[in-house]
């Protein structure tokens, strides 16, 4: 058998993505980097390996050859590997291994190797498996560090040239179909949503292990007042597991409102974030997806989390209210310095750039 000598980073057409975050935010903000690889690398082929969030927020992206869902290399190494081996996702061609943030494990590199990928690139705790290794750098955005894999690959002045001709580059993006976006309007419908008026989605409840928590009566105040106001209906979004804590803040507010939490998938959520007007959101997982559809929205930040890390900065359709600073958060800890005022001040404000029911802006 003749071997071929890998080529340099810089002529690597070819690359496979491996996506087995723990988190829905860290799915969502390596999807950039699709994007990016299609603007800076000519002729660029991109194929993903995923498992779980990941593989769900993946389906349907154009930049994307194929999504392989594999087990996921956390948990079962062996068999991830031989997925990803049998996938034979460019056939002879060489192609290069790519790791966001998120995907540092060790075990998900090894699994690269295992594989028999040759050129490895990304964000590793054992530099050594890796042909280029990166550090996460704290003073920059999420999507910021995976995009420091395109200058990696020898292609960053070009990345450069193209964001500053599209900035939306930057933007995460996630793909519904057309059946996610038939469950979206099935599933308003169900809750009597009706969608020749204005509604706007709360995101209320975050995972329990994060200290993010605003008052129900402050979510219940910025309610009544986009219903006082706009007549807007509301929504409530989460998980199954956060159902008895939405129901318990819906039953104070005076007015009826509906509840999709347990009853979507990602994608299928995303598509009914599509079809609203605005969110009121806590810093949490479907944050991110409505920022993927674009959905004007107003995101309540906890003091002890950096901004520039994962949050929307500089983004005309996000305002981002957080208004102090701690490097830990007591355990008993509540947003309580964020108040009903300036959440219903902004909720006006992206009312009157982007009017309720003009979905035109979108596009």
């Amino acid at each position: 058998m003749v071997h071929t000598r890998p080529p340099e980073l810089a002529a690597i057409r070819n690359f496979l993505l491996l996506q087995y975050p723990l988190a829905l935010g860290t799915a969502i903000h390596a999807i950039p980097l699709i994007a990016a690889l299609h603007a800076a690398v000519p002729g660029a082929r991109v194929v993903a390996a995923a498992s779980g969030f990941a593989l769900e927020v993946l389906r349907g992206n154009p930049g994307l050859e194929r999504v392989i869902a594999t087990p996921s290399p956390l948990r079962e190494l062996l068999p991830a590997a031989n997925a990803i081996r049998r996938a034979k996702v460019f056939g002879c061609e060489h192609y290069a291994v790519l790791l966001t943030t998120g995907n540092e494990r060790s075990r998900t590199m090894l699994a690269s190797v295992l594989a028999g990928a040759v050129n490895r690139v990304g964000f590793t705790i054992v530099p050594e498996l890796a042909e280029v290794s990166l550090q996460y750098d704290p003073r920059i955005s999420q999507i910021a560090n995976n995009l420091r894999i395109v200058g990696a690959l020898g292609h960053g002045a070009a990345l450069v040239e193209k964001l500053e001709e599209d900035p939306g580059l930057l933007e995460p993006q996630v793909f519904p179909s057309a059946e996610d976006v038939e469950k979206a309007h099935q599933l308003l419908k169900e809750q009597g949503v009706d969608e020749s008026r204005p509604f706007g989605v709360f995101i209320t409840q975050t995972s329990p292990t994060q200290r993010k928590s605003w008052s129900e009566e402050r979510f219940r105040a910025a309610a009544e007042m986009l219903q006082r106001e706009y007549g807007m209906q509301i929504v409530f979004a989460g998980t199954a597991g956060e159902s008895a804590a939405i129901e318990a803040l819906r039953a104070g507010i005076a007015f009826r409102t509906a509840s999709v939490a347990g009853q979507t998938g990602l994608l299928e959520l995303s598509a009914l974030l599509g079809l609203a007007d605005v969110a009121l959101t806590l810093d949490t997982g479907p944050m991110h997806l409505a920022r993927a559809m674009r959905l004007p929205m107003v995101v309540i930040a906890p003091a002890w989390s950096p901004p520039v890390e994962w949050l929307p900065l500089g983004n005309p359709r996000a305002r981002i209210l957080k208004n102090a600073e701690m490097e830990m958060a007591p355990l008993d800890y509540v947003i309580d310095e964020v108040s009903v005022a300036e959440v219903e001040a902004s909720l006006r404000e992206l009312l009157k750039l982007y009017p309720p029911r003009t979905f035109s802006w979108r596009q």
